[in-house]
């Protein structure tokens, strides 16, 4: 459906270009409606995509004529557009589109007036793409991946209220389903996926403590007439009912929604009064269930932003007045901290600028058919990394072959003129849309083509533009690889470095925490976020880039086991840290913790000096001063936490021999020399 939708602005405008005015005026708003490829795109982007194409469109008409200007403004549009890199998928899209359009349109040279007309003519099929993805119902965003992870909030459901003797493998195999479905790169920066990670990981945690439940139950008296047996299952069926709720609005369920917030608060109500009373079950047991109250508090909150993104014009929050503002001035600073040869964007915006250079001075030399697709053919081979060159080079040029192949195969035998034209155009660029996501080579190949029957509609001669296109493809791709290869980016000391933000971003995210801890205040609402989504989009680049950097050669790409050890380890850190916080904002009175203070301390410490490590790395060798003892000072600790601590103090020192044991376990998969002590299992009995 993704690519029916994708090709239908290209064929609608194409038509009625051609019908109304010329076949010229069809063609180009045509390139005006073009995308890169289908799905659902931001209509932010295809917006800034449509007028900065058209801007390209104008200033590249204008200069074609003037040799010398020409070049200049090819080296500043590739400069700027392999730069745009930064701001992620959709600053890469931008840029690259504002290149191609001002190297093709710069072969057609035209007076002022004639390049605004063109230009025109492009913003005009540009918006025609916004306006009709803007009005068509699309279908749920991560549809199939809400799905998955509401039928694995609905096994968790049917797990709250089943014996004890309930297997807990379908509610497993149920969430591993789901964490499977939301691993795909191709959903990589979707707003909705962080939430929906955090819920499958919600659900581990609560599946783990149902179970819990389950075998404390057991050794409570059989129900007959027990109050604390039959408040525990009066408060097990409400979680049951919460978590399918939970279920419908992760599915965009409103009225599930609002019935959720009053179940959840009714839970909470119960949980944390009545369970003080005489009908209290045994003190483990009510604090494990006041836990499970608070796992779903977590989940309620994270089902609804989820459940937020069901439709398209709701898949951001409605909040942050001054978003848009702020989004444009960090974007500038990115861009600004990247305009250097130190990083990897700068350096590629210098290839890519270098690459389109030098491929128009040799295209304005040699007697090519249409030799603007030689320049056109680096430019897109080019990316910043080595694996996303040489894999998508290799998986253009394949395309194109077949591409010319399915051109030529289609020419010789239909002849296709006029509206079936048309059709082919429609038919080629719904199957190119539809399989990229599983297949750059065959999406390219049908792309190919379609280019090709684009072309015939105003020169028909399409088995002569189908091998010109192969041919000036097959130069471009290979001055674009070559050029990669005499001045390659690696990625190892880009992943070091995103390890190193990783660390800080989770430092200043636990920091904050053991300070309301010590405080014994409620920790600040108006940080916390904050610092958690910092820690959030830090772990998603660091993942990104690590994958990235795997992908290279071994000799240089990051150790593999240190680097996946080391994302383990700062994944088990932060979410102790997230129980942690969830207790530090529970409204209600608790003590300070005094004694925490040299733990935290050292914890601050021994991040600091594993940040300091990896952003040292890969020249520098380890430091020799060893970790602070961090078992020790844990074990000082323990001692220290008043009995009538408002949370759970068995709770609380579990998680925190957690962090303890994560920090040590990250400073020795990096080879660092850390405190001794063993861990200390922390277990509570009833």
């Amino acid at each position: 459906m993704g690519g029916l939708l994708a090709a239908i602005p290209v064929v609608g405008v194409l038509a009625i270009g051609e019908v109304a005015w010329s076949a010229v005026a069809g063609v180009t708003m045509g390139a005006g409606a073009w995308r890169i490829r289908g799905g659902r795109p931001p209509l932010a982007v295809l917006t800034i995509d449509a007028v900065v194409m058209s801007i390209s469109t104008f200033v590249g008409c204008v200069t074609g004529s003037t040799e010398w200007l020409h070049l200049v403004v090819l080296t500043v549009w590739a400069l700027m557009g392999g730069l745009l890199v930064t701001l992620g998928q959709g600053g890469g899209v931008v840029g690259n589109q504002a290149v191609l359009a001002a190297v093709v349109f710069g072969r057609f040279s035209q007076p002022a007036a004639a390049s605004a007309g063109l230009a025109g003519l492009v913003l005009a099929g540009g918006l025609t793409q916004v306006v009709f993805q803007s009005v068509v119902r699309w279908p749920a965003p991560l549809r199939a991946q809400r799905t998955a992870t509401a039928a694995a909030y609905r096994v968790l459901a049917g797990l709250a209220t089943a014996s004890s003797e309930t297997s807990l493998i379908p509610a497993s195999t149920a969430l591993d389903q789901a964490q499977d479905d939301l691993a795909s790169l191709t959903l990589f920066g979707d707003p909705a996926l962080m939430d929906l990670r955090s819920l499958v990981g919600e659900g581990h945690r609560m599946r783990v403590g149902l179970s819990a439940i389950h075998a404390l139950m057991r050794r409570l008296p059989p129900s007959g007439g027990d109050p604390p047996r039959e408040m525990a299952e009066r408060l097990l069926s409400l979680a049951a009912k919460a978590l399918n709720l939970i279920a419908d609005t992760i599915e965009g369920d409103r009225d599930a929604a609002g019935a959720l917030s009053a179940t959840t608060a009714e839970l909470s109500a119960h949980a944390d009064g009545a369970l003080r009373g005489r009908e209290a079950p045994a003190p483990l047991l009510a604090r494990r269930l006041s836990a499970l109250a608070g796992q779903l508090r977590a989940a309620t909150a994270l089902a609804i932003s989820a459940g937020e993104g069901g439709s398209l014009r709701e898949r951001r929050p409605r909040r942050h007045t001054h978003r848009l503002r702020e989004r444009f001035a960090t974007g500038l600073a990115e861009l600004r901290d990247n305009a250097s040869l130190e990083s990897p964007a700068g350096r590629h915006a210098v290839r890519l600028a270098v690459v389109v250079l030098i491929a128009e001075l040799l295209v304005l030399h040699l007697p090519l058919s249409r030799s603007y697709w030689v320049v056109v053919a680096a430019a897109t081979t080019l990316r910043p990394e080595f694996g996303a060159t040489f894999t998508r080079g290799t998986e253009r040029v394949l395309g194109t072959c077949v591409g010319v192949g399915l051109a030529g195969a289609i020419a010789v035998t239909v002849h296709p003129t006029g509206a079936l034209t048309i059709v082919l155009v429609g038919l080629l660029g719904w199957a190119g849309y539809a399989v990229f996501p599983a297949s750059f080579a065959a999406g390219f190949a049908f792309i190919t083509a379609l280019v090709v029957f684009l072309l015939n509609a105003i020169s028909p001669d399409t088995l002569a533009t189908a091998w010109a296109r192969l041919l000036d493809t097959l130069i471009g791709g290979s001055l674009g690889l070559i050029a990669y290869a005499v001045w390659p980016t690696w990625s190892d000391a880009p992943a070091w470095q995103a390890l190193a933000d990783l660390v800080s971003a989770e430092r200043s995210y636990l920091a904050a925490i053991l300070d309301a801890l010590v405080r014994g205040c409620r920790a600040d609402d108006t940080v916390m976020p904050g610092l958690s989504r910092r820690a959030r989009v830090a772990r998603t680049n660091a993942q990104s880039t690590v994958a990235r950097s795997l992908s290279e050669p071994q000799t240089r790409r990051i150790d593999a086991d240190q680097s996946q050890g080391a994302l383990a380890a700062l994944r088990r850190l932060v979410q102790a840290a997230h129980v942690l916080r969830l207790d530090a904002q529970e409204d209600r009175p608790r003590p300070p913790l005094p004694g925490l203070t040299p733990l935290a301390h050292d914890l601050d410490a021994a991040l600091g000096t594993v940040e300091a490590s990896l952003r040292a790395r890969p020249e520098a060798p380890s430091p020799a001063a060893p970790l602070p003892d961090l078992r020790a000072r844990y074990l000082e600790f323990e001692p220290t936490v008043p009995d009538e601590y408002a949370g759970d103090p068995d709770e609380l020192l579990a998680e925190l021999d957690e962090i303890v044991d994560a920090t040590n376990g990250l400073a020795e998969q990096l080879e660092l020399p850390s405190g001794t002590g063993e861990r200390k299992e922390v277990t509570a009995t009833i």
